[in-house]
Parts: C-alpha cells; sequence; structure tokens
C-alpha cells in the first residue's frame, strides 16, 4: 500500500515539473514578401516573394536562435555580360540589358534579439546567414531571346546571404508568437548578386 502510494507522488510529482516546464522548442511558417535588384548597372527594382518553416530554439528571455527552409523567388534586370549564353566577350562594350527570375531555396541561421519588452509587445532586432542553393534561372533579353536553367545547368548555383532587420512580436497566447519586421538582405557570394527588402510575417508554436 505504501509502495503505491509511493508511485501514485512521484508520478504526480513528474506531472507537475513537465506542465510547468519552460516550453523551449518551438516550430513556425512564415511568408514574405520582397523588393529586389541586380547590383549592377541600369538595374530595375522588381516585387518577388518567399516562405518556409522554422525550428526555433528558445532558453533565454533575451534572445533566440532559428533555424529552417525558406523558398525565394527574386527578379530584376541589370546590364550584363552575356555570358550564360556561351557568347564569347570580345570588349567591354559587349553588356546588354537582361531581365533575371530566380528560384532559390536556402537553409538560414537567425538570432533574434529582444531588448525591449512592454506587456505582450517585444521589439525585435534580427541578424541572419543563410546557405541557399538556386533551383531555377531565367533570363532574358531581347538580342539573345529567352534562356532556362535548372539546378543541374547551373555551375555556381550556392550563394550566400546575410540579412539585417527590426521589427515587433506579438505573444497571442501563453506559447504562441508573431513576428513582423522589414529586413535588408544582400548575396554576398553569386554569380548575380541580388539585394532586396523583405517583408516578412512569422507565427511561431511552442511544442516543447
Amino acid at each position: 500500500m505504501a509502495l503505491k502510494r509511493a508511485v501514485y507522488a512521484i508520478g504526480f510529482l513528474l506531472l507537475s515539473t513537465a506542465a510547468g516546464a519552460q516550453i523551449n522548442i518551438y516550430m513556425g511558417g512564415n511568408l514574405q514578401g520582397n523588393y529586389s535588384w541586380i547590383r549592377g548597372d541600369e538595374h530595375t527594382f522588381k516585387p518577388g516573394l518567399g516562405g518556409g518553416f522554422s525550428f526555433v530554439y528558445w532558453e533565454y528571455e533575451y534572445w533566440f536562435f532559428k533555424a529552417g527552409i525558406d523558398y525565394h523567388y527574386k527578379h530584376s534586370s541589370s546590364l550584363e555580360y552575356p555570358d550564360l549564353y556561351g557568347v564569347e566577350i570580345t570588349s567591354p562594350d559587349d553588356r546588354v540589358n537582361f531581365e533575371r527570375l530566380e528560384h532559390t531555396l536556402g537553409v538560414p541561421l537567425t538570432i533574434y534579439f529582444r531588448p525591449f519588452e512592454s506587456g505582450e509587445n517585444t521589439f525585435l532586432i534580427i541578424g541572419s546567414l543563410e546557405t541557399m542553393y538556386t533551383l531555377a534561372i531565367k533570363e532574358k533579353s531581347e538580342e539573345f531571346g529567352e534562356l532556362s536553367l535548372d539546378g543541374s545547368q547551373i555551375n555556381s548555383r550556392i550563394k550566400t546571404g546575410l540579412g539585417l532587420g527590426v521589427g515587433y512580436q506579438r505573444q497571442l497566447d501563453k506559447h504562441t508568437y508573431l513576428n513582423i519586421y522589414p529586413s535588408f538582405n544582400f548575396d554576398i557570394r553569386a554569380e548575380r548578386a541580388f539585394t532586396s527588402i523583405t517583408l516578412t510575417a512569422e507565427v511561431l508554436f511552442g511544442i516543447y
């Protein structure tokens, strides 16, 4: 009888501890809108979109880490050499205006700082490092027509990007959060380097 009471007591203690434990693992998803341009001469600014899934480790109150998988679609044009068409470049004046559409899949590593909190509202500072894999590109020009390449046909398909942003976090309930933030994102290693201003809306759900 005493043993049974002890088992019940231990079980109750474990359940109480688990119920009161702090959740520090979150899953979530995000949607993105971007306004992008290729770093080059006579470039244009074009809208794009993106989205993805997030895995968050949140052990400390004032900062947390995020990893995940994000898809990006970017669009711009600029004055470039027609190297993707296999054309021999013989003069610095051989550049033509290309429109470029690009699809990438990225693995972002992001850190969020929460320097100021008031009730359910928090100010965010965000920094990210993202490795991106180019899935497909399309280039178009009046002189050379349209060229479409998938990932296997792209020589340098791995890109690296940095992002910096500030934004807002709202606690929706005990373990659910909404993050909204604009960020400035730029490629630091890419065949055609994009720069983007991105607006991200992200929901996080505590799971453990």
